[in-house]
């Protein structure tokens, strides 16, 4: 039986899976989406009494190359089914992955309870299943976002308007007019977990924002500034978001905003005009220098509303 994502996904939601979406992943992975098996109907590396051959694993900070035996199946079903019933389902005294809150928390599961040495594997099941999504508009992941429009707070000649998407990691900008006038890099991404929002630390929470106060830190303090460790968080600008529909308070989140910098580029890294975009505690962030040069100046021709939309 010839073996596609779409199939995989269905067994594992057959059998109870959580995350079918990441049982598909760990099959694209382990067998070369479904070209490479380890044994019999083996699409996982699981070990066990069958097919012998090389394989590598991850000891004491390098891969080596050993021989190993893995486990054949009568059928991908049978296959896909041990997997769940062992590693996504309480098992014995293993806690499944099951029972994490997220797609991405459930794979850096996998690598805490050790069904891969690989330091890098939960990375490369995320990375999957991103690709996946920006490759295969079919099925789309279900998209949350504002419920009401910039024009029911008076939305006028001189404002504008940021359209914020977690999926495509862009923030388009339109004028009153509704005319695009940029596309650029954004990522609306929690360290905490992603495709969650209404947790501390997770996503920015969707819904209409209207940018309040900004911190420019750039123009106070110029651009070989001293290490600050305020300065290396935030970046050159920092933008005060407003919400609009109290998609804040109804989680328990505050403070959001939109910024540059990132400690996780570490210093004079933070303050390069495109640093790296990683991951913040829930605001939006932005290159430095995309900052500057294109979103300030909007907040001096009149009001700019942000609509901000996630994964469902």
């Amino acid at each position: 039986m010839d073996t596609t994502w779409e199939i995989i996904e269905a067994l594992a939601k057959k059998h109870g899976a959580k995350y079918p979406q990441l049982v598909a992943a760990q099959w694209a992975l382990e067998s070369g989406w479904g070209k490479s098996l380890s044994g019999k109907n083996n699409f996982f590396g699981i070990k066990g009494t069958g097919t012998k051959h090389q394989t590598q694993e991850w000891v004491g900070g390098k891969f080596i190359t050993i021989t190993d035996e893995f486990q054949d199946f009568s059928s991908p079903d049978e296959c896909v089914k041990y997997l769940v019933d062992r590693w996504y389902k309480n098992f014995k005294s293993y806690k499944g992955v099951n029972n994490a809150p997220s797609v991405e928390e459930a794979a850096r599961e996998l690598v805490r309870q050790k069904y891969a040495t690989d330091p890098t594997y939960a990375e490369k099941l995320t990375g999957i299943l991103k690709k996946r999504t920006s490759t295969n508009p079919s099925p789309q992941p279900a998209m949350i976002g504002p419920k009401k429009t910039p024009r029911d707070f008076g939305f006028k000649p001189g404002d504008h308007h940021l359209i914020v998407n977690d999926i495509t990691e862009t923030v388009k900008a339109f004028n009153s007019e509704g005319k695009l006038l940029w596309e650029l890099p954004a990522l609306a991404r929690g360290q905490g977990s992603d495709l969650e929002f209404k947790l501390q630390n997770t996503d920015t929470p969707p819904g209409l924002y209207r940018i309040g106060q900004v911190y420019r830190d750039y123009d106070r303090v110029g651009s070989t500034p001293n290490y600050d460790r305020t300065l290396m968080s935030f970046g050159w600008y920092s933008f005060d978001l407003e919400e609009l529909e109290n998609q804040e308070r109804k989680y328990g989140r505050a403070g959001i905003m939109i910024h540059g910098g990132g400690s996780a580029c570490g210093w004079p890294g933070a303050w390069q005009p495109m640093q790296k975009l990683f991951a913040t505690h829930g605001c939006v962030r932005m290159h430095n220098k995309h900052l500057r040069e294109n979103l300030y100046p909007l907040t001096k021709a009149g009001t700019v509303y942000v609509s901000v939309y996630q994964e469902g």
